[in-house]
């Protein structure tokens, strides 16, 4: 067996009657020492490891959180969507209805200036009846002069002068009479031909009404969310009407001729099929006519927009 000799022995319990030291004993020291380094490094090691499980479950669950938050945006997105679909629907209607009741005061101001016109002609109609009437008079006194100074000619002249005042008279009465049936025939063909546009357009909004809750009923409501939405403007200034464009995703108006507008929507209508949205954008200041402008919105929303693509 091998001895140390030379060397001072640091060892604790040692044996006092021997000074050599072998070597199965300084062995398990050492081995022991490594042990307890490797139980350290091992504690070390696993509590390193804890804190990291739980970082890595405060990080999924912090992920769960935020999937969480973010499912819940998206469907709040997708509420105010079609919530501004709703109200750009609402203010499209509003917009009618101001242009159904500027139609209605427009036609209130024409009959007055009908009436107006009426009344100034027929001023001017008693006018020159009044001058007839002088003329007649003048001549009826022409007829008593010539009568004065043709006695022998008095019967004779009396009843012509008698038959031309009856004449003239029954002459005034029929242009007088016709006059007011032509002025009467027109007042009531105007205000009827007024009432029936009206009449239309109340039936057209109670009518688009109607079938605006009916398409609630029986399917989706219309919205724009995850739709290609294209808007169009229909403008009447100086009687030139207008047509404008603003493609998907642009920031402006582009002023086309209808029959090109309408080329375009019907290549966007083939590209997009149930992905194209038609925005209809009937200005305050439109021009329009309440319809005129139900007609151009029928007519681009059943030929073009997804919603209607089984008809209006």
């Amino acid at each position: 067996m091998h001895q140390f000799r030379g060397f001072s022995d640091l060892r604790m319990n040692r044996d006092p009657q021997s000074s050599d030291t072998t070597l199965w004993p300084s062995f398990t020291d050492i081995m022991t020492v490594i042990l307890m380094v490797f139980m350290l490094t091992m504690v070390v090691v696993i509590i390193k490891n804890s804190d990291l499980i739980n970082q890595i479950r405060l990080s999924k669950a912090m992920q769960a959180e935020s999937e969480e938050k973010l499912q819940n945006n998206v469907q709040v997105l997708a509420d105010l969507r079609l919530r501004n679909t709703d109200l750009e629907e609402a203010v499209r209607s509003a917009r009618m209805e101001i242009i159904l009741l500027s139609d209605e005061m427009q036609r209130l101001e024409n009959n007055l200036d009908i009436k107006a016109a009426a009344i100034a002609r027929l001023a001017g109609e008693k006018e020159e009846l009044q001058e007839n009437l002088r003329l007649i008079r003048m001549q009826i006194v022409e007829k008593d002069q010539e009568l004065e100074n043709a006695q022998v000619m008095i019967g004779g002249i009396r009843d012509e002068a008698e038959r031309t005042n009856r004449q003239l008279s029954r002459q005034i009465a029929e242009l007088l009479s016709r006059l007011e049936e032509n002025e009467t025939t027109m007042l009531v063909l105007t205000d009827e031909k007024t009432d029936l546009e009206l009449t239309l357009a109340r039936q057209r909004k109670d009518f688009s009404s109607l079938e605006d809750k009916y398409l609630k009923l029986v399917r989706p409501a219309r919205s724009s969310m995850g739709k290609q939405v294209v808007s169009v403007q229909l403008l009447k200034t100086d009687g030139v009407t207008r047509y404008l464009v603003k493609a998907v995703g642009g920031s402006s108006w582009r002023a086309l001729p209808k029959d090109e507008l309408f080329e375009i929507l019907a290549r966007l209508k083939d590209q997009l099929g149930e992905d194209l949205y038609i925005k209809v954008v009937i200005p305050d200041d439109s021009g329009l006519s309440y319809n005129e402008a139900w007609d151009f919105t029928k007519k681009v929303l059943s030929e073009f927009d997804y919603y209607y693509a089984d008809g209006w």
